[in-house]
């Protein structure tokens, strides 16, 4: 499977080429990023439109990525529904290319967001960092297909690569002190849920369906997740639905 890849938005935006991926045409960053995938971390500071398409913007330290979800990924354009910015997302999603020349705008296709916190921010820009550094070190090098095709495409100068380092700079002095990603404990859905409701539930009527999912969601969870969550802690008797379209916590 090929990996996910990690890019900077400022270094993204700036992909005026493509390759023949074989099953389209991928960008190719200035620094050889290209991949079916990317994965990014950053702030979600603004969601347009509604019904089975919407837009958002996402910022890292370095710029913004524009990103697009539609009915083709159901869970991810419900989940982004639930979302109201500003707040931490990570986002998989395709690049898919937009324009040509200088009026080219790639944009990001989502296949899957959730909400995150700050430390999950920070641990992308380092691990951004690093990825980025690699692909400047093949650069210099002239050292594998993807640098040779950068170098081709760009024509990328030392001036330029040092540019790009100021860049991952500029990313890496707004990290803080993090944890090691080994040390984060992974929880099972039920219990985030079941956390997320205790901290929303008045204790008098309950919570509608809606707002738990959005509970889930704004804990780190898909709506997909969220909903099955909930029919667990059903199951399990951790609530109960004192009438339709209701949950209450035992």
């Amino acid at each position: 499977m090929e990996p996910v890849e990690r890019v900077f938005a400022r270094e993204f935006s700036t992909a005026r080429y493509t390759v023949d991926a074989g099953d389209g045409h991928l960008p190719v960053t200035p620094s050889g990023a290209c991949s079916h995938r990317l994965f990014i971390v950053g702030a979600l500071t603004e969601r347009l439109g509604g019904g089975d398409l919407m837009q958002a913007r996402v910022a890292d330290p370095t710029g913004v990525f524009l990103v697009t979800v539609d009915w083709h990924n159901p869970d991810a354009l419900e989940t982004l529904g639930y979302i109201d910015p500003p707040v931490f997302v990570a986002v998989t999603a395709r690049p898919v290319p937009g324009g040509s020349g200088d009026r080219a705008c790639p944009a990001l296709e989502v296949e899957a967001i959730r909400v995150v916190d700050r430390t999950a921010r920070d641990i992308w820009v380092l691990a951004t960092a690093a990825a980025t550094l690699d692909r400047l070190e093949a650069l210099r090098d002239g050292r594998g297909e993807r640098a040779a095709t950068a170098l081709r495409l760009y024509a990328t100068t030392e001036n330029e690569i040092r540019e790009m380092a100021g860049m991952v700079r500029t990313a890496l002095a707004t990290v803080r002190e993090v944890p090691s990603p080994s040390r984060i404990t992974p929880r099972a859905p039920a219990e985030i849920l079941l956390d997320a409701l205790k901290a929303v539930d008045s204790g008098l009527k309950g919570i509608s369906i809606e707002d738990a999912v959005a509970a889930g969601v704004g804990s780190g969870l898909t709506a997909s997740e969220a909903r099955t969550a909930l029919e667990k802690l059903l199951a399990a008797g951790e609530c109960y639905q004192p009438v339709d379209g209701t949950v209450k916590l035992i």
